[in-house]
């Protein structure tokens, strides 16, 4: 039996949770920092973003649970992609999860705007892999949580970024009621992102919420890294994973 203080944490998503990074190690040593002009070499890339964010939240908040994380965030993800990779997942890992966070559409509803239709993803099909998602997650995960897309920010014509918004809140509505009927948590990150960005300039990366108008500026990152915090606390999630036996999954809460 699984200790209860080991925690398996799965992330299912498009690039909003994969959020990749390129890194050097000597970027990193505030000892031996490059100087400013000078040039260093790409070593690899590395997971960053609000996924990131919040395993180390989850980590120095309880030191004493230890937090397996899997972020199998993929960017340009659709939803059908995500079931394949949710397939994939299970069938070489055999993971059982205490806590999973599923999120995707952008991706579906972005592809048809650009033009990439055999890509694209209309909302029924979208709405049938979440569910065919949750009902997979949920056989094997204690508690599942779906994360509602954030908005578009000026990455086309405003006129058509008005537009692929209502489109994308549709999307965001199926998530909501494919959760509903699943049983699975439902975090609405589309409000506080959208809030924040009719408070802020949309051109500026060091101070919006985007860096692109569809990837997350760290602004906007701390935006969803702060949501997630609050939704996790608010619900108990973590302490009655903590707290329940591991040993009566069927039962958990």
């Amino acid at each position: 039996m699984t200790s209860a203080t080991d925690l398996t944490v799965g992330f299912f998503g498009t690039s909003i949770m994969e959020h990749l990074e390129a890194y050097n190690t000597q970027m990193t040593n505030q000892a031996n920092l490059p100087k400013a002009g000078t040039m260093v070499t790409v070593e690899g890339w590395h997971q960053r973003g609000w996924v990131h964010r919040l395993a180390l939240s989850l980590r120095a908040a309880r030191p004493h649970v230890t937090f397996d994380i899997r972020n199998h965030g993929q960017g340009g993800a659709t939803s059908r992609d995500i079931a394949s990779i949710v397939e994939t997942d299970r069938a070489t890992t055999g993971t059982d999860y205490d806590l999973v966070f599923l999120g995707c559409g952008i991706n579906d509803v972005w592809r048809r705007y650009q033009g990439r239709l055999a890509e694209a993803v209309d909302i029924d099909e979208y709405s049938r892999h979440l569910t065919t998602m949750l009902k997979q997650l949920s056989g094997y995960s204690r508690q599942v949580v779906v994360v509602s897309e954030t908005p578009f920010g000026p990455v086309e014509a405003p006129g058509t970024v008005v537009e692929m918004n209502v489109e994308l809140v549709r999307y965001n509505k199926a998530a909501r009621a494919a959760a509903d009927v699943c049983g699975a948590l439902f975090l609405d990150v589309w409000t506080p992102v959208a809030a924040a960005a009719r408070h802020l300039p949309a051109d500026d990366a060091t101070a919006g919420v985007w860096n692109d108008g569809v990837h997350l500026s760290e602004l906007g990152d701390t935006i969803l890294l702060q949501e997630a915090e609050r939704f996790l606390a608010d619900r108990r999630v973590i302490e009655q994973l903590v707290d329940h036996p591991r040993s009566e999954r069927d039962r958990a809460l």
